[in-house]
């Protein structure tokens, strides 16, 4: 007969133990959701905030005021790193402004093709510090020009795909593209140091057309990647355009 009975019994504890359960989960949501809409219920409570402690990571106990020092310092911390980086970010930038600013001056005041050639090589090898660069420009008729000429037929047959990923989804040509290339694409651009580059950072020279591209490469693979920031490069190719082209 008490064989019989310990079932019903033993269903019963579950049940009771799951309804304990339950009833305490929500007492502690309920809870939980009281204190988040009344943020100053310890006020004038010092007597309750001194009987609560909350466990440590370590396993001791410390008080809530405790707690809630250690949770604001390492919020602080975390404030101040990001804080940090912004900082390094806005000093980066500004480096690139100023040294943008001053290639694109020097572009401008460039009396011949020669002389822009010149100044657009020496900006960026000094001031910006590239290792790589190569200026390409496409045309049926090459004129001895001091940049390098390629027939364009060629040049969209190695480098097709990577130039119709200048078009965005609006169909506007300025997307600039980072990040590793391929071997046919490496020697197309970069002939004598393809076996040198990294990664490479390519932007069009788009005015009035698609008349070439500008190049930069470095032998890190990871210095220039797709999700870097590239609108100072965009920028300084499109200035190089309509110099170009108003010298060519």
């Amino acid at each position: 007969m008490t064989d019989s009975a310990t079932p019903s019994t033993d269903a019963t504890v579950s049940v009771n133990t799951a309804v304990v359960a339950r009833s305490t989960e929500l007492a502690e949501e309920q809870v939980a959701e009281y204190l988040k809409a009344h943020p100053d219920f310890f006020a004038n409570k010092d007597e309750l905030l001194l009987d609560l402690n909350v466990p440590h990571q370590r396993g001791d106990t410390i008080s809530l005021v405790e707690r809630q020092l250690i949770l604001l310092r390492d919020h602080n911390l975390e404030l101040r790193r990001r804080l940090g980086k912004l900082v390094d970010v806005a000093r980066d930038n500004d480096r690139l402004f100023e040294q943008t600013r001053k290639l694109i001056l020097g572009l401008l005041e460039s009396q011949d093709l020669e002389q822009a050639v010149e100044t657009l090589k020496d900006g960026l090898e000094q001031d910006f510090k590239v290792e790589f660069h190569s200026l390409i420009l496409f045309t049926d008729n090459p004129a001895n020009l001091p940049i390098r000429e390629e027939n364009p037929d060629s040049a969209d047959k190695i480098l097709g795909d990577l130039m119709a990923g200048f078009k965005d989804k609006n169909g506007s040509s300025q997307k600039v593209i980072c990040g590793c290339m391929k071997s046919v694409e490496l020697k197309f651009l970069f002939p004598d140091q393809y076996e040198q580059i990294g990664s490479v950072a390519l932007a069009p020279l788009n005015f009035p057309d698609n008349v070439g591209v500008l190049a930069l490469a470095s032998s890190d693979e990871n210095h220039f990647r797709a999700t870097m920031g590239s609108i100072f490069l965009g920028y300084l190719s499109d200035v190089t355009s309509r110099v170009f082209s108003r010298l060519l």
